[in-house]
């Protein structure tokens, strides 16, 4: 917990308005209501003859400290030229303003309509991450035990089931079983990243070569069943990272088994990473598969938002490896790129900042990019 403690407060200035200030913001704010209240006509009429008065007072002034004397004739010439540059010009300030208070009623109806529907939302995620996450706690249990009893019951360890169609069964409740709590965890970690209960205080400093090696370790038989080549190009002991290792992985394995879904027979994916000349590090992950298009990669980044094709129909899947793998970038300050086109492949790129480098001595199998 945080140590809490009472700042004293700075005094805030406040501004003291003189009686004479008061007063003219009190009857300039009453002439305005008033003049609001009438029509533009009216409010113009009123205005251009305050202007007249005005400026034959001006006259009459400079008449009485030694100026021209003023006559009728200079007295309607002033009434005139008054009335036809003051009138328009008034005339459309009226309409200029009551345009601005209409749109300022406006623009703070709205404002204030946004700001209810802005809290709505934040109640209603608040909400929603919460249920996953009671929801998920709630499945796990049980689903764990399902996987362990039926794990016993397939390997036999108390004793002979006595058929093998048994294990069989067992087999597929373990698999089940399995597969839904590897997405109950994907949503829970969402969730937690949502909700913001997940951090990267755990960091530590690891070498992305030994990661991204396990990584590929893991998906290797899944790309072995679907005879595509997977290749890390990440030499070893160039380049370190300060992150949560167990997240990097985890963003690794939803990548690589990404590109091999969407890689067909024969293919290629291939893992490398290079260093930019502002000190971050970029790892990428690039398939020679069916490739998607921008709507495509739009919809692939949010939750749930899988792509129907004919390669996705072969696995199974949720949706949920790119937009958690996003999340947990952005968690550590990183951001996840995805470039692509149809019968082009895809390349999915990982950018760490530049504080989260730790460029070893002996980097000489990384290459500088822009």
């Amino acid at each position: 917990m945080p140590v809490v403690k009472t700042c004293p407060r700075k005094p805030v200035p406040v501004h003291m308005d003189t009686t004479d200030e008061i007063k003219r913001d009190g009857a300039l704010r009453r002439m305005n209501f008033l003049l609001g209240e009438l029509g533009p006509i009216v409010a113009t009429a009123i205005l251009t003859f305050a202007a007249v008065v005005a400026a034959l007072t001006t006259l009459l002034v400079v008449a009485a400290f030694g100026g021209p004397r003023v006559t009728w004739t200079i007295a309607g010439v002033a009434t005139a030229t008054t009335v036809v540059v003051a009138a328009p010009i008034v005339l459309y300030s009226q309409f200029i303003i009551r345009k601005l208070r209409s749109s300022r009623r406006a623009l703070k109806d709205v404002t204030s309509r946004l700001a209810v529907a802005l809290d709505q939302a934040a109640r209603a995620n608040q909400a929603k991450s919460a249920f996953l996450a009671n929801m998920s706690h709630e499945l796990r249990t049980p689903l764990n035990a399902i996987i362990g009893f039926s794990e016993m019951i397939r390997d036999q360890h108390i004793g002979p089931v006595g058929s093998t169609r048994y294990i069989s069964y067992a087999d597929d409740i373990h698999t089940s079983g399995t597969y839904l709590l590897h997405i109950i965890n994907d949503i829970l970690d969402l969730a937690k990243i949502e909700s913001g209960e997940r951090s990267t205080e755990a960091a530590q400093e690891f070498d992305v070569h030994d990661t991204a090696e396990a990584s590929v370790r893991i998906v290797r038989p899944l790309a072995a069943r679907s005879q595509i080549s997977l290749v890390s190009e990440i030499p070893p002991f160039a380049i370190r990272l300060v992150a949560v290792e167990r997240m990097v992985q985890q963003i690794l394995i939803n990548l690589l088994t990404n590109a091999v879904k969407f890689t067909p027979e024969g293919g290629t994916v291939r893992m490398g990473c290079a260093l930019r000349r502002d000190g971050s590090c970029v790892v990428t992950v690039r398939d020679t598969g069916v490739g998607m298009t921008k709507d495509e990669v739009s919809r692939s980044l949010v939750p749930f938002g899988q792509i129907a094709n004919a390669m996705t129909r072969k696995h199974d899947g949720t949706g949920l490896g790119l937009p958690l793998s996003k999340a947990m970038m952005e968690l550590h300050e990183g951001a996840l790129r995805v470039r692509s086109a149809p019968q082009k492949g895809t390349l999915v790129s990982l950018t760490f900042p530049a504080t989260r480098v730790v460029v070893c001595e002996n980097n000489s199998g990384l290459r500088a990019t822009g």
